[in-house]
């Protein structure tokens, strides 16, 4: 069963989250983003040049981004090592 959609006064200028339409009379509406609409996905708690730390309700997520190196496998090692100890400082920053 549908919500039953409540009046609202809506300020000038001000932003507000949802979407709008114009009918072929040129009315314009508003329908506000249903609230508790993304529960449960995935936020982002972090995020740098080089990598982004988010949490969903079960599991954390860790996006690495390194540039390819022409010098091999051991570049590769030593930019995973830096970002490594990168997140273990947020790890303990930050309540997950």
């Amino acid at each position: 069963m549908k919500e039953q959609l409540q009046k609202q006064d809506m300020v000038v200028g001000k932003e507000y989250p949802g979407y709008a339409w114009r009918n072929e009379y040129g009315e314009f509406f508003f329908r506000p983003a249903a609230v508790g609409s993304r529960a449960g996905r995935i936020k982002k708690i972090y995020s740098e040049d080089d990598f982004s730390l988010s949490t969903s309700k079960e599991n954390v997520f860790i996006h690495i981004r390194m540039a390819k190196s022409s010098q091999g496998t051991l570049a590769y090692v030593s930019a995973l090592g830096k970002i490594v100890d990168k997140l273990i400082k947020v790890f303990y920053k930050y309540e997950i």
